[in-house]
C-alpha cells in the first residue's frame, strides 16, 4: 500500500514551482537593470540551475538525511549541529520577513484602515493549521494553487494584449547599458532569490515516491517559474517602459492597465491572489523546514509542540522588524540579508560541504582499498 505521506513527483514539481515564484509575483524581478531586467531574470536562472545542481549533488552523496542532518554527518555533531541550526533560524526568520511583506502589501492597497495585527494574524493563524498536517497537507495545497496560477497568468496576458497597453518598443534598447547591471542583479541577489532559497526543500526530498527523480523535478520547475518571471518583467517593460524601475509593486501595477471597453478594468485582484497564494506556499515550506529541522536537531518525537510558539514569534518578529517598506525592503533586505547570510549560507556553506563530503568519500575509499 501506498504511503500517504510520500509526495509525488507531480506535487514536488508544484511545490517548487510557487515556492520559487514566491513574493517575487508582485514585487517584480531587477527593477535596477531597467529594461533589460527580464534578461537578468534569465542569468539569473542559468545561474541557479547550478546552485540546484549543487543541492542535488549534496543529497545523493548522503542518502535518507535531511538538509540539517549533511553538517553533523560530514563535520561531526560538535561542529556540523551549531552549522544545521543556521539553517531552522533563517527559515522561521523568512516566515516573519513573509508576513513582513503582507503587512505592508495588503495594508497599502486594499484594506487601508484594517490594523495591521488583524492581516498577519490571520495568515499566521492559517500557517499553523497548514502545519499541522504536515508535508502532505502541503503538497495537496500545491496540486491546487498550481493549475489557479497558470490559469491566471494566462488570463493576464490575454487581456493585457487585449487593452492594447503594450509596445514592444519600450524593450528596446537592449543592453543599452551593457552587462554591468544585470551581473548586479544577477549576483548575488537574483541568484539567491529564489533558487538559492530552494535549498529548504533539500528537508523533504527524500519524503518523495521517487527520490531519483528530484533532479529531473526540480529543474523542470526551476526553469518554468524563471521563465515566469522573466515573462512578468517583459509584460511590465512593455507596458511602463523605464517607468518599470520606479513602481514597488510593478505587477500589481500592471493589471491596473488592463481595460477592454471599459468593461473588464482593475485586475488588481489577480495580484493580491497570485500573492496570497505563493506567500502562503513559501510560509508553510519554510515554517515546517525550520520545525523539522529543530526536531532532528534536538531528538524531540513531535515537532507539533512547536508549532504555537514559532507562530507566535513570526508574527512578532514580523511586526516589528522593519519600521516600513522602504527599511524593510531596501535596508535589511538588499544590504544585510543578501550579501552578510544568504551568500554565506546558500553558496558559501554547500560549497564547502560539497567539498568535504567529497575528500571524506575518496579518503574512505581509500582506506577501504588499502
Amino acid at each position: 500500500m501506498k504511503n500517504m505521506h510520500k509526495i509525488s513527483t507531480y506535487q514536488l514539481f508544484t511545490i517548487t514551482f510557487i515556492f520559487q515564484l514566491g513574493t517575487t509575483v508582485i514585487f517584480g524581478f531587477g527593477a535596477e537593470a531597467g529594461r533589460d531586467a527580464w534578461i537578468g531574470q534569465l542569468v539569473s536562472l542559468v545561474l541557479g540551475l547550478f546552485v540546484i545542481l549543487l543541492y542535488i549533488t549534496l543529497m545523493r552523496l548522503n542518502p535518507g538525511l535531511t538538509l540539517v542532518q549533511w553538517f553533523p554527518a560530514q563535520f561531526g555533531r560538535w561542529i556540523g549541529i551549531p552549522m544545521a541550526f543556521l539553517y531552522p533560524c533563517l527559515f522561521l526568520y523568512t516566515v516573519a520577513r513573509i508576513l513582513a511583506d503582507i503587512r505592508d502589501m495588503i495594508s497599502t492597497t486594499i484594506l487601508f484602515n484594517t490594523p495591521l495585527i488583524v492581516i498577519i494574524g490571520i495568515f499566521t493563524i492559517i500557517i499553523a493549521y497548514c502545519i499541522y498536517g504536515d508535508i502532505e497537507i502541503i503538497s495537496r495545497l500545491g496540486e491546487m494553487i498550481f493549475p489557479i496560477v497558470l490559469l491566471m497568468f494566462g488570463i493576464q496576458i490575454i487581456f493585457l494584449f487585449s487593452s492594447d497597453v503594450m509596445h514592444i518598443n519600450n524593450l528596446r534598447p537592449v543592453l543599452e547599458n551593457g552587462w554591468k547591471p544585470i551581473w548586479n542583479i544577477a549576483y548575488p541577489g537574483g541568484v539567491t532569490q529564489p533558487f538559492g532559497e530552494t535549498i529548504v526543500l533539500a528537508m523533504f526530498w527524500w519524503e518523495t515516491d521517487q527520490p531519483k527523480k528530484v533532479l529531473k523535478v526540480s529543474i523542470l520547475a526551476t526553469i518554468l517559474s524563471g521563465s515566469m518571471i522573466a515573462c512578468w518583467d517583459i509584460l511590465a517593460i512593455s507596458v511602463f517602459g523605464s517607468m518599470f524601475s520606479r513602481f514597488l509593486y510593478p505587477l500589481y501595477t500592471l493589471l491596473s492597465t488592463v481595460n477592454i471597453r471599459n468593461f473588464i478594468q482593475n485586475l488588481q485582484i489577480f495580484g493580491i491572489l497570485y500573492f496570497f497564494m505563493t506567500a502562503l506556499m513559501k510560509s508553510l515550506i519554510n515554517m515546517l523546514a525550520a520545525l523539522k529541522g529543530i526536531q532532528q536537531l534536538t531528538g524531540m518525537r513531535d515537532y507539533r509542540a512547536l508549532i504555537i510558539p514559532a507562530c507566535a514569534f513570526a508574527l512578532f518578529l514580523g511586526m516589528t522588524m522593519s519600521k516600513n517598506i522602504t527599511e524593510h525592503i531596501y535596508y535589511h533586505h538588499m544590504k544585510i540579508l543578501v550579501p552578510y547570510i544568504w551568500v554565506p549560507m546558500f553558496l558559501v556553506l554547500p560549497a564547502i560541504l560539497l567539498i568535504v563530503t567529497l575528500l571524506r568519500q575518496k579518503v574512505f575509499k581509500s582506506n577501504k582499498i588499502g
